[in-house]
């Protein structure tokens, strides 16, 4: 059942959402899109992962929520005033009518490049930060033939951005290594701040493909840098050390594109570059 009561105020009806309650809402939404002619379908779902995940209720929206919420509020301008968009808990679900795999996927790119963009520049007055986030895609009847499928296939990550994995605090030295890590933690915010710039304690495991092509491998471990997201003529770029002119004046002059560079932890970097193709 769709609850329109718990959906947030829209500045333009035609670019609007609608909160779900159950999955069987989201089939309905593809069987009316179906029962209009339209042929083919294509869906692009991102789920957020918080820490305290706690559901809302009609009274009340948690930090989580509405999180989602102002996220969604600026993702559903990137996707046709035509297409359905539906938020259950906390995953988006993005149906677009006429669309096959190849355009859910470029959908899936474009939507994914503006979520990390939005993401890594949250303040705590916006919104909470998720811990985490996953992007899929799929279409009906073709691959999919059953609705259901449908929707299983593009709830399986195609991206995603998870928590650094726990480390095990029984080998040797491993208690010195997470304080060293745990004091790193706490002056890499601090300095983000001062410089005026996003600080990433994670950075996706894969490059979305709009950028793939921008920063090959070797030129991205030279200059110690990982490329996140474009959008339009600025490059996003996990670096140790933003300041660092002559790296952004070798970026700028390699892709074309102005450098806008954001901190990151050392780890998540030597992870990130490790598993860069």
């Amino acid at each position: 059942m769709i609850n329109e009561a718990a959906s947030p105020p829209r500045r333009d009806n035609l670019y609007s959402y609608e909160t779900v309650e159950t999955l069987q809402d989201i089939v309905s939404a593809v069987e009316r899109i179906s029962a209009t002619g339209i042929e083919q379908v294509a869906l692009v779902t991102i789920r957020l992962f918080y820490e305290n995940e706690e559901k809302s209720s009609r009274r009340r929206l948690t930090p989580a929520n509405h999180s989602t919420r102002y996220l969604l509020g600026s993702l559903r301008t990137l996707v046709r005033k035509t297409d359905s968009v539906l938020l259950l808990n906390y995953t988006m679900y993005f149906l677009l009518p006429g669309a096959n795999m190849q355009g859910g996927e470029i959908v899936q790119s474009r939507l994914w490049e503006a979520l990390l963009w939005r993401v890594h520049n949250l303040t705590e007055s916006d919104a909470s930060r998720p811990r985490g986030m996953a992007i899929g895609h799929s279409a009906y009847p073709i691959p999919h033939a059953k609705i259901y499928d449908f929707i299983e296939a593009a709830s399986k990550p195609s991206l995603h951005l998870d928590s650094q994995p726990e480390k095990t605090m029984n080998e040797p030295g491993a208690q010195d290594r997470q304080q060293a890590e745990d004091e790193t933690e706490e002056e890499l915010p601090a300095l983000a701040r001062k410089l005026g710039i996003p600080y990433l304690r994670l950075l996706p495991r894969k490059l979305p493909r709009g950028v793939q092509h921008l920063v090959n491998r070797k030129l991205a471990q030279e200059l110690r840098c990982y490329p996140l997201g474009r959008e339009r003529n600025m490059l996003t770029v996990a670096m140790l050390n933003p300041e660092d002119r002559s790296a952004l004046e070798r970026l700028k002059q390699e892709t074309g594109l102005f450098i806008f560079p954001v901190l990151t932890h050392p780890q998540a970097l030597q992870v990130a570059l490790e598993q860069l193709i």
